[in-house]
């Protein structure tokens, strides 16, 4: 009896599976609080809305860290006068004070 490599199997379920399945249609949205559309205009040119709102329960100084390093590192255009709103928001919003 002549054997059939796994791989002409596993080539053709893959084809076959591909055709069956569809993305979800993207409509992030973050949640509605005061400091939303900081983030909106802020964050979401370098990362996606899920890349943020999948973050660990940052604490409140978690959260100041990792904006500090956005703007010292990769120059994230945050104007120092809003990073307080943005932080009360991803904390609220997504860190320890949400859950």
């Amino acid at each position: 009896m002549k054997q059939i490599p796994i791989a002409i199997f596993a080539c053709t379920a893959i084809a076959v599976a591909a055709d069956d399945w569809k993305l979800p249609d993207e409509n992030p949205a973050f949640k509605a609080a005061p400091g939303a559309e900081l983030v909106q205009a802020n964050c979401i040119m370098c990362h996606s809305h899920e890349y943020i709102t999948t973050q660990p329960a940052f604490t409140r100084d978690q959260w100041k860290a990792s904006v500090a390093k956005m703007q010292a590192k990769y120059g994230a255009p945050l104007p120092p006068e809003k990073v307080d709103a943005l932080l009360n928001y991803l904390a609220q919003s997504y860190g320890k004070a949400a859950k």
